[in-house]
């Protein structure tokens, strides 16, 4: 080949390795961010050995020793990931809910969790009384009534008590079972620890928490809407 075309070919390969470190970055997924770095690590220490006058050996064993410690951890991730085994249920919540966790994640979840069944009826929070817990609302529906006697509907993908979890607060409405409810419940102090301990699921369950938020508002506001008859506007 000509030098051109050599020259092309190189300068390819360190785009590509560059291109792979930065999006490395951007993962939040454990197993993808150590395999691009790999892919990385191998694309320059080809080119620090191939493209200068003189291969760069410190480089290239730097960059060696990156594919081996991420290449064995990535191996072990994987080989832990595939013994972590999880029944009907919780392989369901685990692909439909939590997909953006590793399997090794969603079970440090599961091992601070309690699966809890309770009949219509069953009080989950007062108004205005500390909470302990927090709740994923696997099946069921329950309704919140508000301090201004307002009353909400939580289905099933709804969690209860993220206002005090995140806030820190006594709860702010009182939630009641209106069907056989079944809830995934964390102890709030637990699951702030598990939470600060990986940042990824923090992330997760950060996310969980907004976008649950972001719908009881939207859903209220739909609610007031619709209470509005045409009457009440006023030109």
């Amino acid at each position: 080949m000509s030098f051109e075309s050599d020259t092309l070919i190189y300068y390819l390969l360190y785009g590509f390795a560059f291109a792979a470190s930065m999006l490395a970055f951007a993962m939040t997924s454990m197993e993808k961010l150590r395999l691009l770095i790999v892919m990385s690590s191998t694309a320059y220490a080809v080119y620090y050995f191939m493209f200068p006058a003189e291969p760069l050996w410190l480089d290239v064993g730097s960059e060696i020793a990156l594919i081996a410690i991420n290449g064995v951890m990535l191996v072990f991730t994987i080989w832990t990931n595939s013994r972590i085994k999880f029944n009907q249920r919780e392989q369901l919540l685990f692909e439909n809910e939590f997909s953006d966790l590793t399997r090794m994640e969603f079970n440090k979840i599961l091992q601070i969790s309690e699966w809890q069944l309770e009949k219509a009826g069953y009080v989950y929070t007062r108004i205005g009384k500390p909470i302990d817990d927090i709740f994923y609302m696997v099946s069921g529906r329950a309704e919140a009534r508000l301090a201004d006697e307002n009353v909400a509907t939580i289905n099933e993908g709804s969690v209860i008590g993220e206002v005090s979890y995140r806030l820190r607060c006594p709860a702010s409405a009182t939630v009641t079972a209106v069907d056989s409810c079944m809830c995934l419940r964390w102890n709030q102090d637990e699951l702030r620890r598990l939470s600060q301990k990986y940042v990824n699921i923090k992330r997760v369950m950060d996310g969980l928490f907004s976008s649950d938020m972001a719908k009881k508002l939207s859903d209220k506001s739909d609610e007031l809407k619709g209470a509005l008859q045409p009457s009440d506007v006023k030109v």
